[in-house]
């Protein structure tokens, strides 16, 4: 089966002096989420242009669900949905008056059920009946969500799905994309939201200048890319001073801070598992008893700022 999305050695020259990509290339397997992240003008707004039929590359190919978007792009995305940058609407419109609009062309089936059904979906059942011109920022982007949904497709781009919402708004959009992976639908997603990607991708790809740095789990990306590790130590009793310098003088160990007599933070370095069972044997070893031992989970957003500085 051909990936969902496939990127071939895409290229993108607005002029001269501005190259937004530079050859990238890239596979999404049907039912993945993957978050597409970078800073401003790393080329995500670009990327999704292209896909969506929106610019065309300067060179290189771009499929959806195996369909070509440039020699086909009415059929490769018949069966995508996506919303890109800020959405907007005629604002004399309701949503139900937009999505009605929007599902005639779609051709959805059992049009009235399927809008009731979206509404409710993004919280915006109280206003079916309100002038989009009176919309909130993130009114607007949860109908512009749920125009994305409505034709029930296989394949969903977002970017920037939880811009202009508020921390509710921002829950109830990450509670949908989880109840769509598990739907198997297939998501890119492009945010500067990186907590809100951490809980919901399977892989990110992160972009800096037109080129992706690195697409893979967050774990696997931790374990490339840093070798040193934390970990919180809990102790029965208070740590005296020679069992302090008898961790410090540890070969992996590279700082230990005592927090206060019964906890310490140290850091580490080495491969995850076998360091991690080596520190713990050296604390039984120096008689420190231990109650609690937390490794630190290596957060995305420390491998993002490492990989675009």
């Amino acid at each position: 089966m051909e990936p969902a999305i496939k990127l071939e050695s895409l290229t993108k020259r607005y002029s001269f002096k501005i190259l937004a990509l530079r050859g990238i290339s890239m596979e999404i397997e049907h039912g993945a989420c993957v978050g597409f992240l970078g800073p401003n003008g790393a080329g995500k707004s670009t990327t999704i242009k292209i896909l969506t039929g929106l610019i065309r590359p300067t060179d290189g190919k771009a499929y959806l669900n195996g369909k070509d978007i440039l020699l086909n792009k009415k059929e490769a995305l018949s069966d995508v949905g996506c919303v890109v940058e800020t959405p907007d609407f005629y604002t004399y419109l309701t949503p139900v008056d937009t999505l009605t609009y929007l599902g005639k062309i779609r051709g959805v089936d059992d049009l009235d059920a399927r809008i009731e059904e979206i509404l409710k979906l993004v919280k915006l059942e109280d206003w079916a009946d309100t002038r989009v011109g009176s919309f909130s920022k993130g009114m607007k982007q949860r109908l512009g969500i749920g125009q994305a949904l409505l034709h029930d497709p296989r394949l969903i781009i977002l970017d920037e799905p939880s811009s202009g919402l508020d921390p509710k708004g921002m829950a109830e959009v990450r509670d949908l994309i989880l109840r769509l992976k598990k739907e198997g639908k297939t998501l890119f997603i492009s945010s500067h939201m990186l907590s809100e990607i951490q809980q919901t991708a399977d892989k990110v790809a992160l972009i800096n200048k037109g080129e992706i740095l690195a697409y893979d789990t967050v774990d696997a990306l931790g374990k490339k890319y840093f070798t040193v590790r934390e970990v919180t130590v809990e102790t029965a009793d208070p740590v005296r001073d020679a069992q302090l310098h008898a961790v410090e003088s540890m070969a992996m160990v590279r700082a230990v801070t005592a927090e206060n007599g019964t906890r310490l933070l140290i850091r580490f370095e080495g491969e995850c598992d076998e360091c991690r069972y080596d520190l713990l044997r050296g604390l039984f070893d120096a008689g420190i008893k231990v109650t609690s031992f937390v490794p630190k989970g290596l957060a995305l957003e420390s491998v993002y700022m490492e990989m675009i500085k």
